[in-house]
């Protein structure tokens, strides 16, 4: 799909994708974004985007654009976000997203799961030889698998982060029904969604 249909799926408006890109936060790792041939301009790097492409900044955006409901009530405080930092959300992003499409074999895979799949990723901090060391991990399952993986994991938790992968494919779906999207509709007509 094309950057216009990418943004018809994600809401997100073309300066802010403009200026996830130009700071290098967007959630593509698959894409060519190491090396820039000599005369080829940055915006040229990413013509073509995949529905997954879209799911992973989805996810980046909810991740980083969260408000909590208390600070929504708030005039003053509803223009700040609660979320996680652009860069972080981007990684937790392609984790997320690669994680659960490797487990259930892609987004069709993932549709096609009687529960709806989440993903948590685990922020830990251990001692190794006296000093403080900090590690991820990433896991995909249905909200029980999930919660059982933070119980089994929360002697050196700092933190958890957990997201519905699922919820936020339908409606990227649904998005790109209404926008006639051809990955969308075929997608949508395959898995029956």
């Amino acid at each position: 799909m094309r950057l216009n249909e990418l943004l018809k799926c994600v809401p997100l408006d073309a300066a802010q994708f403009k200026n996830y890109k130009r700071r290098d936060q967007l959630p593509f790792l698959d894409q060519e974004q190491f090396s820039i041939p000599p005369g080829e301009k940055l915006h040229s790097r990413w013509t073509n985007y995949t529905l997954k492409d879209a799911l992973r900044l989805q996810v980046m955006v909810n991740l980083s654009e969260y408000k909590s409901p208390d600070k929504a009530k708030e005039p003053e405080l509803s223009k700040r976000y609660d979320g996680l930092p652009p860069m972080a959300a981007s990684a937790i992003a392609q984790n997320s997203v690669g994680n659960a499409c490797a487990k259930y074999g892609g987004l069709a895979g993932i549709l096609a799961q009687p529960d709806d799949i989440w993903h948590v990723t685990m922020a830990n901090a251990f001692q190794h030889q006296g000093d403080l060391c900090y590690g991820m991990d990433h896991f995909a399952g249905s909200l029980i698998d999930c919660a059982e993986k933070v119980e089994e994991l929360k002697e050196n938790q700092v933190r958890a982060i957990l997201h519905n992968v699922s919820q936020v494919l339908r409606g990227l779906l649904e998005i790109g029904k209404k926008s006639k999207i051809k990955e969308a509709l075929d997608l949508a007509e395959n898995s029956n969604a």
